[in-house]
């Protein structure tokens, strides 16, 4: 086999002698160039195979910790060959047996390196088997993959052992560096260990060295060893109540309870490591928290970080921050935020320093006992959940107040909408904040609540009905004419409204109720007075207009059923109605139909009379054209007074004249016959 020249091989585990085609391939493969590159991912490999499966050991019983394995040539980089993402890596190394002593010496050093206080170094001895092994591996693969689509059967059957016989080699190779690694050294942080002193076989070997680094790089695993279930801190949280935490929801044993009194052991070592790191960086969001602590030295599990950060978080040691809010207390917000580790990642973690002090949680029990009625606890957490049961049946309580203070013009619109903002801000944070607002020396939200109780108790007590009619009679009067009684009214009550207006500003308004009261008396007063002398002065003003169109020149041309019934419409005017606003409107009202209404009389008897004594003397023209032959002169006789001396005959004579003035209007020609009575005896 040896000898090139003869024709003579191993195919199909069966010695042979080749075919000329055959034996060319088989000079042509001896002469294939190895490749540096390609034998050392051909160990790579072989070594990949031979730790199948990485050794992995149970730290504390909980812990799951399994290496990475990585191959290193000397003096090159260390590549990765299975497991890169494990925190503890091995990395492999093998040097010429002479250079054995000085590598060792190296990656003794190397060892000491902070970059490497997580690396495990197995160091073993190369042998010329081993490269001709990996040689020999090269070139069946290679001159397999250039013949393996040959049309002719025998050299595909050729090419077919050749990759059989590169997996012999590559079994053989898995020894050699079994073997040579059985005979090499471990070596972490400084301290060498022969590799056959642990163990006679390799993989039992690297888990007992694995074991022993495990407990040196998860050296703090043990403050909290426990792989808590994925919804051990929502469980733990939703209790509410420390008496009903029992040691399945508290694996851990950081509940203790002193004298019957159930707390939170915040000197736990996993609690103060939590603790101090929060303190180093400030605000850190649940996701870097998790990367921290699951990685060396705590090699925590992030369904564990959630279930401390709750019993923290409980313990009053930090606060969280969830969509820009801080959540200080257990609550619905807290549980959806520690839930899961998807919604943990993007919480804010903080430290709580500005925790209440016992006079303000005193303060704030006090205050929501007298808002609520029931017994508080000045606790901070008892606090909290009496806001939460409180606050949403005050805020619907009150959420139609805003709306009847504007409806009566009393102040507080805008602090009723401040109140409802705040106490939705402290419903969203689960009442996180609800002792510092309500046991503050000033408690903007105590006093708004307090405000609020007085005006809805005010506003159902009679002050809305009053607010409501004053403000229906101010705007009545204000809209009255300027003019009459209507206008007097108004002037009058110019300043009592502007008086009763300024009162209507300040805050404490609802409190002025018997005020309210006494000015809505005296208003209805005015306008009771304002509309019985309105309702007088009509009546006086429709016998006046009676005589005004009984005055009216053409009023003797109607009839006496027509005057009559034109005097019954001027009566219908007459309104009857209470002396009340409602009255005093009508009034107005019907003050502006009188007038309109005496027009349309006066209209009507001129028009009907006009018309009638042009009829009359049309006919009396005629009468004198047939028995005057032709003469159509109207004459009319009147008596009066060569000296008048008093208005009363001056009207008498004057309405006389407009009378025959209107009759004659409508004659073609007329003659108009004065006869002067008493000292002239002139005609």
């Amino acid at each position: 086999i040896t000898d090139p020249i003869v024709p003579f091989g191993e195919q199909e585990r069966y010695l042979c002698f080749f075919s000329e085609k055959l034996n060319d391939i088989e000079q042509e493969r001896t002469q294939i160039p190895l490749r540096p590159v390609e034998l050392t991912r051909i160990g790579n490999k072989a070594l990949e195979e031979l730790f199948a499966t990485l050794p992995t050991i149970q730290l504390h019983g909980s812990l799951a910790v399994s290496t990475g394995l990585k191959s290193q040539v000397s003096g090159g980089m260390a590549v990765s060959v299975a497991g890169d993402r494990h925190p503890i890596q091995t990395v492999v190394e093998q040097v010429d047996p002479k250079d054995y002593e000085a590598a060792r010496a190296r990656i003794q050093d190397e060892s000491r390196v902070k970059s490497t206080e997580n690396t495990i170094f197995l160091l073993g001895r190369t042998s010329p088997e081993m490269d001709e092994l990996r040689g020999d591996i090269y070139r069946c693969r290679e001159i397999a993959a250039k013949y393996r689509n040959d049309p002719d059967q025998e050299v595909r059957d050729y090419c077919n052992g050749q990759l059989d016989r590169a997996n012999r080699l590559n079994a053989d190779l898995q020894r050699h560096i079994k073997r040579s690694l059985m005979l090499g050294s471990f070596c972490f942080r400084g301290q060498v260990t022969p590799v056959e002193s642990l163990s006679d076989d390799l993989h039992d070997a690297a888990r007992k060295q694995l074991a022993s680094v495990a407990s040196q790089v998860f050296d703090r695993y043990a403050e909290a060893p426990e792989r808590a279930g994925t919804d051990l801190a929502e469980r733990f949280l939703r209790v509410g109540n420390l008496n009903g935490i029992t040691s399945q929801l508290d694996p851990l044993g950081l509940v203790k309870t002193q004298g019957g009194q159930p707390s939170i052991n915040v000197e736990h070592r996993a609690l103060i490591s939590i603790r101090d790191h929060i303190d180093r960086v400030g605000v850190v969001e649940g996701k870097s928290l998790a990367s921290r602590f699951s990685d060396p030295p705590y090699g925590w599990s992030q369904d564990t970080l959630r279930y401390l950060i709750a019993v923290m978080l409980v313990g009053g040691v930090v606060k969280l921050k969830v969509a820009g809010r801080e959540v200080t207390v257990n609550g619905q917000q807290a549980i959806d935020a520690l839930k899961s580790n998807n919604t943990f990642k993007n919480v804010g973690i903080a430290l709580r320093e500005d925790r209440p002090s016992m006079a303000m949680l005193a303060l704030a029990a006090k205050r929501l006992m007298e808002l609520s009625g029931d017994m508080v606890v000045p606790l901070e957490d008892a606090i909290s959940k009496s806001a939460i049961k409180l606050l949403p049946e005050l805020q619907q309580r009150y959420t139609s107040l805003s709306g009847r203070l504007r409806a009566v013009g009393l102040p507080g619109e805008e602090r009723v909408e401040t109140m409802g903002r705040d106490i939705a801000d402290t419903v969203l944070t689960d009442g996180s904040d609800a002792p510092q607002r309500f046991g503050k020396e000033e408690s903007r939200l105590y006093d708004s609540l307090v405000w609020a109780g007085e005006v809805k108790n005010a506003l159902e007590q009679g002050l809305e009905s009053t607010l409501r009619e004053l403000k229906t009679l101010w705007e009545a009067v204000e809209s009255l004419p300027n003019t009459g009684i209507p206008g007097s009214l108004k002037a009058e009550m110019a300043d009592p409204l502007v008086q009763l207006k300024a009162r209507l500003i300040p805050m404490d308004a609802h409190r002025s109720a018997a005020d309210f009261n006494s000015r809505l008396t005296e208003l209805r007063g005015r306008i009771r007075q304002a509309a019985e002398s309105m309702l007088a002065e009509q009546q006086q003003r429709l016998q006046q207009v009676e005589q005004e169109l009984k005055r009216v020149s053409e009023w003797p041309e109607l009839s006496v059923p027509e005057q009559q019934e034109l005097l019954a419409r001027l009566e219908r005017l007459v309104l009857e109605v209470a002396p009340d606003l409602v009255g005093l409107k009508a009034l107005v009202n019907r003050d502006y139909e009188l007038q309109g209404e005496v027009t349309a009389l006066k209209s009507q008897i001129e028009r009907v009379g006009r018309k009638r004594q042009q009829e009359r003397i049309k006919e009396e023209q005629d009468k004198l054209a047939k028995v005057s032959e032709g003469k159509r002169v109207i004459t009319r006789r009147i008596q009066a007074k060569a000296q008048i001396n008093s208005l009363q005959d001056l009207d008498a004579m004057i309405q006389q004249l407009q009378k025959l003035r209107g009759e004659l209007e409508y004659a073609h020609a007329f003659e108009l016959v004065v006869e002067l009575g008493e000292d002239s005896g002139n005609t």
